[in-house]
């Protein structure tokens, strides 16, 4: 609520899919959030980030499990390639 209410919408922080550009109402004020840190360490906002479902689900493949930061860079290094 208070990234929606910051930025006026939720983007995922890799790719940035917008659900409600793609879905419209349906998807007003929809995405995922993805702990920076394994969950109960995690103290504030900082420690969250906005992803869409597919991207959210890739990054939890990767073992260790990247920060969102690499994981969004090689995700960009790939589109151009």
């Amino acid at each position: 609520a208070k990234v929606l209410a910051a930025g006026g919408k939720l983007v995922c922080e890799v790719c940035e899919f917008d659900f409600e550009q793609q879905f419209g109402e349906l998807g007003k004020d929809f995405c995922e959030v993805h702990h920076r840190k394994p969950l109960g360490h995690g103290k504030t906002l900082k420690d969250l980030a906005i992803l869409c479902s597919n991207c959210h689900r890739m990054i939890h493949r990767t073992d260790p499990i990247m920060a969102v930061d690499k994981f969004r860079e090689g995700y960009l290094s790939q589109l151009w390639h």
